[in-house]
C-alpha cells in the first residue's frame, strides 16, 4: 500500500559560524531556521510555480533512478505516482541565499520515499546519502545543509564530519540578538568557495586565516554553545573585523559602509553568511539595539534573542 503523503515541515538552515573555514577542516556550526521552511503538497499543474517545482521533482526522480547508489533505496514508483498527481515542494526558502533550499527538499525526499529507514541510524551515513541526493542540484554536496534540515537540530562539524548534534541552548537572559540583513542579491555558492580556496594558496593569507580567523570562529562557537555571551560578542566583533580586512570581496559593496559602521559604534557586528557575496548577512547586536534605526531601513530579519 502506498505511503500516505506526509506534510511534515522541513526548516531551512543557516551556517552560523565557520563560513569557508569548514572547507579547510575547521569547526563550523549550522542551526535550523524555522522562519523559512517547506513541505510536500499536491496541487494543480496549471499554476506556474507548482508546475516548476513539479518539473524539478521529475528531474530529481530520474536522477535517483539512474544513480547506482540511490536507485534501490527509494520507492521511485510512489514518487513518480505522486509527481503525476501534482506533487510539489511548497517552500518559502529563498534560493541562492545559502539557507539550504535544496537541503530541505532532499531531507523531505528521504523522509517520504526512503524505503527502509532505520530507527537507530548512523548520522554520518544519512549525511552521506543526503549529500548524494543533493549533488543533483549542486554537482557536489557535503550533506551538511540537508542533515541539519533532516534532524532539525544544531550540528557541529569538525574536519568535515558531524562532531555533535544538539537542540539550541536556551537562556533566560536577553543580552544579544541574532539577525539577518537581506541584501536582495542572489549569488552562486561555488564562485565564492573557489575564490576563498584560491586566496588560501597565498601563504601569507592562509597563515593569517589559521592564526586569527579560525581561533575567532572557534571561540564564537564555543561561547555560543556554553552561553558565554560576553565572549561571543567579542569573538564576533573580531571575526567581523578580520573578514573586512582579509575578505572584502565577499562583502557586497553597497553594504561595506554599514559593515564598517558597526565596527566603529560597537552596537552591532556583521559577518558573512555562508559563501558571502550576497544573499543574507548575519548580524549580532545588543538586545536593546534599535536595528531599524541603526541599519538605515535595510530589510532586517530578527531570528532569536539570548
Amino acid at each position: 500500500m502506498p505511503k500516505k503523503l506526509s506534510h511534515k515541515i522541513f526548516h531551512s538552515k543557516i551556517l552560523l559560524f565557520g563560513e569557508h573555514l569548514i572547507n579547510k577542516g575547521a569547526m563550523g556550526l549550522a542551526i535550523p531556521l524555522p522562519r523559512y521552511s517547506g513541505f510536500f503538497k499536491l496541487g494543480s499543474l496549471r499554476d506556474k510555480q507548482i508546475a516548476k517545482s513539479n518539473k524539478s521533482l521529475q528531474n530529481l526522480a530520474s536522477y535517483i533512478i539512474y544513480n547506482n547508489t540511490l536507485s534501490g533505496l527509494y520507492d521511485t514508483n510512489a514518487f513518480l505516482e505522486d509527481i503525476e498527481k501534482g506533487l510539489y515542494f511548497d517552500s518559502n526558502i529563498p534560493q541562492g541565499y545559502g539557507l539550504g533550499s535544496s537541503g530541505a527538499l532532499v531531507a523531505a525526499i528521504y523522509f517520504q520515499y526512503r524505503q527502509r529507514k532505520q530507527k537507530n541510524y548512523v548520522i554520518s551515513e544519512v549525511k552521506q546519502e543526503l549529500a548524494e541526493l543533493e549533488s543533483h542540484f549542486h554537482g557536489k554536496s557535503s550533506g551538511l545543509d540537508a542533515i541539519v534540515c533532516f534532524l532539525n537540530k544544531a550540528v557541529l562539524v569538525n574536519n568535515g564530519e558531524v562532531a555533535d548534534t544538539f537542540d539550541l541552548p536556551e537562556s533566560g537572559q536577553q543580552v544579544l540578538k541574532l539577525f539577518l540583513i537581506n541584501t536582495h542579491i542572489e549569488r552562486k555558492t561555488s564562485p565564492f568557495v573557489n575564490l576563498f580556496l584560491e586566496k588560501c594558496r597565498d601563504k601569507k593569507f592562509f597563515d593569517l586565516v589559521q592564526k586569527s580567523l579560525v581561533p575567532a570562529s572557534n571561540m564564537a562557537i564555543e561561547s555560543f554553545m556554553n552561553l558565554r555571551y560576553a565572549d561571543l560578542w567579542k569573538s564576533v566583533q573580531v571575526t567581523s573585523q578580520l573578514q573586512a580586512n582579509l575578505m572584502p570581496e565577499f562583502i557586497p559593496k553597497q553594504f561595506s559602509r554599514l559593515w564598517m559602521e558597526g565596527l566603529k559604534n560597537h552596537q552591532y557586528s556583521l559577518k558573512i553568511c555562508g559563501a558571502g557575496g550576497g544573499g543574507f548577512i548575519i548580524g549580532l547586536a545588543k538586545a536593546d539595539a534599535d536595528l531599524h534605526a541603526l541599519l538605515e531601513g535595510k530589510e532586517v530579519v530578527e531570528l532569536m534573542s539570548f
